[in-house]
């Protein structure tokens, strides 16, 4: 009869529980928010590649000015650096995401993120190619910020398989109204904020709140409609999200990120006004890109806890 106890077991069950260890849903769900919030960094350096007029310091794909090694300055150096994390994003995914297929409730949300990430690459060179136009800018950072959002959920997952919640009661109905609004309000303005960065409309109206001279109604067209489009839109969202937190006040977990959504809102239009006002410095306009980064992922959160509280079951463990 062979021995009990830990020093009976064999190297190789050994070697599988140590492996299931390091790769179960708690350290996976560790390991994918790390990757969320280096994408979300990434998103910011690309607000500041452009802030810096770097968006075409290598105009060639993948090399640079036709060498694989360019002569380094300050703008060749950040577009490289946005290459090369971008690059450490995409294969740190790849090996997560072998790591977390065995979990089937994330393999959808897996194959969406990889392709939100191929959408993403191709988009990148388009941006270069076409020479920073306005609709690959845009259309590049709307498809960084989904691949990011379906990161954040597959983190999620992960953590809720790893320690499945109690059954929570549905939200009151101004809430189910009130959040998915402020989402909708939230996409618009990334789309816009995307368009008004690549189009140079930050400084279309430079006085605050008025435009141009002190006009409070100045003759709309081109760059000042779209900057006062997403000024407006901006207001239109912290009104949304101070609703929502006022609805929300007493619901458990959603009360929460809804209050700190209304926060990174507020602050954002401050530095969004400050941006503006101080004439679009690097360090503002990063900032600015931060917190609509941190907004995303709160109102995401937000979002896929609404989603999942009418209908939700504690996941089983893996």
């Amino acid at each position: 009869m062979s021995p009990a106890g830990p020093s009976a077991e064999a190297p190789d069950a050994r070697r599988a529980r140590l492996l299931a260890g390091a790769f179960g849903a708690r350290p996976l769900a560790g390991a994918f928010g790390a990757l969320v919030a280096a994408t979300f960094g990434l998103i910011t350096l690309g607000a500041l590649v452009r802030a810096h007029g770097a968006g075409l310091a290598c105009p060639d794909w993948p090399l640079c000015f036709g060498a694989l090694v360019p002569r380094m300055d300050v703008k060749v150096a950040f577009e490289w650096t946005h290459r090369l994390v971008a690059g450490g994003v995409g294969a740190t995914f790849f090996v997560l995401a072998a790591a977390a297929w065995r979990f089937s409730a994330t393999r959808r949300l897996l194959v969406a993120a990889a392709l939100l990430l191929a959408v993403q690459v191709v988009l990148g060179a388009l941006t270069v190619w076409h020479l920073l136009a306005a609709w690959t800018v845009t259309a590049h950072l709307v498809a960084a910020n989904l691949f990011a959002v379906t990161l954040l959920l597959v983190c999620a997952q992960l953590a809720e398989q790893a320690r499945p919640r109690p059954r929570r009661r549905a939200a009151c109905g101004a809430v189910r109204v009130l959040l998915p609004g402020a989402a909708a309000l939230l996409a618009l303005q990334v789309v816009l904020g995307g368009l008004v960065s690549s189009s140079y409309a930050g400084l279309a109206c430079p006085e605050w709140p008025a435009c141009i001279d002190g006009e409070w109604l100045p003759a709309i067209g081109g760059n000042v409609r779209l900057h006062l489009l997403h000024r407006l839109n901006g207001y239109l969202l912290a009104a949304a999200l101070a609703a929502a937190a006022w609805a929300a006040r007493r619901e458990p977990g959603l009360g929460g990120l809804a209050a700190l959504a209304l926060v990174l809102v507020l602050s954002q239009v401050a530095v969004g006004v400050a941006n503006v006002l101080l004439g679009l410095p690097v360090e503002v306009t990063g900032l600015h890109t931060a917190l609509a980064a941190l907004l995303v992922a709160t109102l995401a959160l937000a979002l896929r806890e609404l989603w999942v509280r009418p209908g939700h079951v504690a996941a089983p463990r893996a």
